[in-house]
């Protein structure tokens, strides 16, 4: 389970005189290597991001594309390329030459739910070929600051007294949807009147904005919404702590089992199928050496964001066999796919 794997992760910390003898090390090793190609990279690289602009994995992106330019010794373009909840920009990167130059970033476990949730055929997610991980994020609740409401057991009760209706998520059929479904059913959130939105950006401005009293963010975009002083962030969904960022947040693992399995998201490189481990060796030293950045470093310390270097293998273990692990999770929680896509079908009937 994915909350297995969180045990063995080790946090990025690079301090002082350390530090930098290990990134001067590190950029003098990056181009050493190539499969005959010895000028790799010798033109500029594309990085796929399957969501809009402005979302957490587009701004984690952002901050480490410059900071992986200067070992790389090339120019990084953000392709933007959202839809079908990532599926849209993961199939284009499946489809690309396997020649290091393309590259994207997925969100296991989320995004392997979506993409046995979808059904897609014509590729797998373990067809793609690990490069590193670079942080991890995840979702929380959100709820408008007019609600005098700072728990989740107050949240609960607020909705089983009525005192508050609509609950939002984003988008039918996708892994929050599955949250709800559970929050719902396991952990007794009554709301009368869950709401599907088009990703967390939507969820954010309809709870601002009082459409909706409370909604699921991730802990990135929930940043946002606290500093816009019109939202709180009250539930923490993952096993993470982010009491750094949100002193007062109450886990959910007060109220019952662990969620993380479907909760916490790896930022994870990928290439297209194919592409040679020497090519990618070369990108995740890149990556690692942004991590390892005191720019990315203070950006961490100032956003809340969650920075964290895995190597190949590390990025590997987050996402090849992930939908075997993920059906086997919504088999326990929910009765499977079949039972879960009812439920996604009676939601979308509710709506018409």
């Amino acid at each position: 389970m994915l909350f297995v794997i969180m045990d063995r992760r080790t946090f990025v910390q690079t301090t002082g005189a350390v530090g930098a003898v290990g990134l001067t090390g590190l950029a003098g090793c990056l181009g050493d290597e190539g499969n005959g190609d010895d000028d790799f990279p010798s033109e500029s690289l594309t990085w796929m991001i399957p969501w809009g602009e402005g979302g957490g994995t587009d701004t984690y992106a952002r901050q480490m594309a410059p900071l992986m330019e200067d070992p790389l010794d090339q120019s990084i373009e953000i392709d933007n390329r959202e839809g079908a909840g990532s599926m849209l920009g993961s199939e284009w990167l499946v489809d690309q030459d396997p020649d290091g130059y393309t590259f994207g970033t997925v969100n296991p476990p989320g995004w392997s739910f979506t993409w046995r949730a979808q059904d897609v055929d014509g590729w797998h997610p373990d067809d793609l070929e690990p490069i590193a991980h670079s942080g991890v994020f995840g979702y929380t609740i959100i709820i408008n600051d007019s609600y005098d409401i700072e728990t989740y057991g107050e949240l609960r009760d607020a909705y089983a007294d009525d005192e508050i209706s609509g609950f939002a998520y984003q988008g039918a059929g996708s892994d929050s949807h599955l949250v709800t479904l559970l929050l719902q059913n396991e952990y007794d959130l009554n709301a009368d009147n869950i709401v599907p939105y088009d990703g967390g950006g939507p969820v954010q401005e309809a709870v601002l904005s009082d459409e909706v009293p409370a909604g699921i963010a991730t802990n990135t975009s929930a940043i946002s919404a606290v500093e816009s002083g019109e939202a709180r962030a009250i539930v923490n969904l993952m096993d993470i702590d982010l009491t750094d960022t949100f002193p007062d947040i109450d886990p959910i693992t007060e109220y019952g089992d662990s969620l993380a399995w479907i909760t916490e998201f790896y930022q994870v490189q990928v290439a297209p199928p194919d592409t040679p481990e020497e090519e990618r060796e070369i990108l995740m030293e890149a990556v690692q050496e942004a991590t390892e950045h005191e720019d990315t470093q203070e950006w961490e310390e100032e956003t809340g964001n969650i920075v964290e270097f895995g190597d190949m293998d590390d990025a590997a273990d987050q996402y090849v066999g992930s939908v075997d692990e993920i059906e086997s999770q919504v088999d326990d929680t929910i009765g499977g796919f079949d039972e879960f896509q009812q439920q996604v079908e009676e939601a979308e009937d509710e709506e018409e």
